[in-house]
C-alpha cells in the first residue's frame, strides 16, 4: 500500500492536475460549458490511457524479434533519431535518445543478416557538432568491432522521406533487399517511404512504446509526461496523413 501512496501523491500535486482541477470547478461553478469540455478533452489527452491507445494503434502490425529470427537481407537500412550532440567546454558530447535502433543494426550485422549496415546522415538545421548522426554512429559500430568497410553513411538528411532518396543514390539500383530498422510507431510511414524507392522490405521494428500491461489507477491521473506522449502519437499520425495525401497528389 505505501508503495502505491509514494506514486499516486506526486501525480495529485502535479502542476497540470491541480490545474485541470480547477479550471473544471471554475468552469461548472461559472456553468461555462465550452470551457468544461475543453477542460475534460485536455484531461483525457493527458491520461496514460489515452497515450497508450495511441501508441497501440501507431504499433500495430509489428511485435519485438530477435535478430537472430530477422529474414536476412543485401543490407541493414539504420535511420536516424537515435542521438543528439552536446556541446561542453570539453567538445562535443554524444547523448543517446532512442538506442535501440542503433544497437538492433549491429546485433543484426553481427547475426550475419546482411553484409553492412549503413546509418542515414540526419542532421537537422539547429544540432551542433562537426559530424551529422551517421558518422557519429560509424564511429560507435566501429568501435563494437564492425569492421569500418562494412558500415556506409549517407549524404546529411533532415526527414525519412530525404532518408529514402538518399539510401537509393547510395546503394545504387542493384541493392534490392534491406532489414528497416526504426521505432515501431515509425515504421508505418517509413516502410511505404522506402518502398517508393524500390526497396524490398524486411521491416524490423524497435523501441516499442505501447505498454501491454493491465489498466490501473495510474493510467486514468493525467499527468506532463502522458500529454507528452500523447502529442508525440498524435504528431506521427499527422506525419502519416501527410505523406498519404502528398503521394496521392503526386
Amino acid at each position: 500500500m505505501t508503495i502505491y501512496l509514494h506514486k499516486i501523491l506526486p501525480l495529485l500535486i502535479s502542476p497540470l492536475l491541480l490545474f485541470l482541477a480547477l479550471v473544471l470547478a471554475y468552469s461548472i461553478r461559472l456553468r461555462i460549458h465550452r470551457l468544461t469540455l475543453v477542460t475534460i478533452a485536455i484531461a483525457t489527452l493527458s491520461m496514460p490511457v489515452t497515450a497508450n491507445w495511441l501508441w497501440h494503434h501507431l504499433e500495430a502490425g509489428y511485435t519485438p524479434a530477435l535478430p537472430e529470427h530477422a529474414q536476412s537481407s543485401d543490407a541493414i537500412i539504420v535511420l536516424s533519431g537515435i542521438v543528439e550532440t552536446i556541446k561542453t567546454d570539453q567538445g562535443f558530447v554524444l547523448q543517446w535518445g532512442s538506442p535501440g535502433r542503433f544497437f538492433a543494426g549491429i546485433d543484426l550485422f553481427k547475426a550475419s543478416k546482411a553484409p553492412f549496415i549503413v546509418f542515414t546522415g540526419g542532421k537537422l538545421p539547429w544540432d551542433v557538432g562537426p559530424l551529422n548522426e551517421g558518422e557519429y554512429l560509424r564511429k560507435k559500430a566501429v568501435e563494437l568491432g564492425v569492421p569500418m568497410d562494412h558500415v556506409l553513411v549517407t549524404r546529411e538528411v533532415q526527414n525519412t522521406q530525404q532518408e529514402a532518396e538518399a539510401v537509393r543514390a547510395l546503394l545504387g539500383d542493384e541493392i534490392k533487399t534491406i532489414t528497416l530498422v526504426t521505432s515501431a510507431f515509425h515504421m508505418n510511414r517509413a516502410s511505404k517511404l522506402f518502398a517508393r524507392e524500390g526497396f524490398d522490405l524486411r521491416p524490423f521494428a524497435v523501441d516499442f512504446k505501447a505498454s501491454r500491461s493491465d489498466l490501473t489507477v495510474f493510467s486514468l491521473i493525467p499527468s506532463t509526461e502522458a500529454l507528452h506522449d500523447t502529442f508525440k502519437a498524435l504528431r506521427e499520425s499527422l506525419g502519416r496523413i501527410y505523406y498519404s495525401m502528398r503521394n496521392q497528389l503526386f
